[in-house]
């Protein structure tokens, strides 16, 4: 889910290659459109932070370092930052409505990363994934590159169908999708993705209690509770997993809710190595669950 490869030796051929400037966007809103279309994450900055300058150090393939002044001002570096995201720098005028639309939902952590000054990664629906930091160090401009250059096209109907209708299932599928897809990243960036993901599954759990026209509510708040139980197997909290499954009454539960619980089981005995428990489990998972059950194991060994 990764770009294929970021040559970190292109750095350097580009300080010497470009000659034309590549400005940054100022419409969050176009900004998350062409996201969606070109599969990139966005970079978001507060447009008052450009105003001073935001020095890097860019690391060659043979370790050499090179310190840029400013970020901002670089039309080297905005060139590659635009092969990896879609850089947007918004004004101080949205604050205000971009901050009452999360303020009662968002964690102090989230709201702490949307109000600093920091390089802001956000998913194409604007949720922030990571930033770059405190200004206290340095930064390092080819790692960030280099962990947050995702390919986001695993999640690109989910994203376009919250986009286009956020309701309980659009939050929910996205939310579900982004577990999968944490499966993928790399351990640095795993637990972000994770909590992207709970970020959308708890906004699923508001739209489900506000809207009067869903049904079977009680399977879809169990079967929500089941998906947040499989961030726990990515996190290696099998036990944590196996004593909440216990606890459950399982008599009247769906097909659908009772294959995700068998996958749960079955996951979690893996990750112990309970040997007699995922074996009398293996025959009711399908192929695609086995699969996503071993990347699972695999990321945890």
């Amino acid at each position: 889910m990764k770009k294929n490869t970021i040559l970190i030796g292109l750095f350097f051929c580009t300080l010497l290659g470009f000659s034309q400037t590549e400005s940054w966007m100022t419409s969050l809103e176009v900004a998350k459109r062409l996201a969606r279309t070109q599969d990139k994450p966005i970079l978001m900055v507060w447009e008052k932070a450009t105003s001073y300058p935001l020095p890097v150090v860019v690391v060659a393939e043979d370790g050499r370092k090179v310190v840029v002044e400013n970020l901002f001002s670089s039309i080297e570096l905005n060139k590659i930052l635009w092969e990896y995201f879609v850089p947007v720098k918004v004004g101080e005028l949205l604050y205000e409505d971009m901050y009452n639309e999360i303020k009662d939902y968002r964690k102090k952590s989230y709201i702490d990363m949307f109000n600093n000054d920091s390089l802001k990664v956000l998913d194409a629906n604007g949720t922030i994934i990571g930033t770059s930091g405190a200004f206290t160090e340095l930064l390092n401009f080819t790692n960030f590159i280099t962990i947050y250059a995702m390919d986001s096209s695993f999640l690109k109907q989910e994203l376009v169908n919250y986009d286009r209708d956020t309701n309980f299932y659009s939050a929910f599928y996205l939310g579900s999708k982004y577990i999968n897809y944490s499966v993928f990243m790399q351990s640095n960036l795993r637990s972000q993705i994770l909590d992207v993901a709970d970020i959308y599954l708890a906004e699923a759990e508001v739209l489900l209690e506000n809207d009067p026209e869903l049904k079977d509510t009680v399977d879809l708040k169990e079967r929500l509770f089941l998906t947040r139980l499989v961030q726990d197997l990515v996190k290696n909290n099998s036990r944590r997993v196996l004593r909440h499954l216990n606890k459950m009454d399982t008599t009247a539960m769906t097909v659908a809710n009772k294959s995700l619980l068998d996958f749960l089981y079955y996951t979690a005995y893996r990750l112990r190595n309970d040997k007699e428990g995922f074996k009398n489990l293996e025959s009711e998972i399908s192929l695609s669950d086995l699969r996503q059950a071993q990347q699972i194991v695999n990321i945890n060994r």
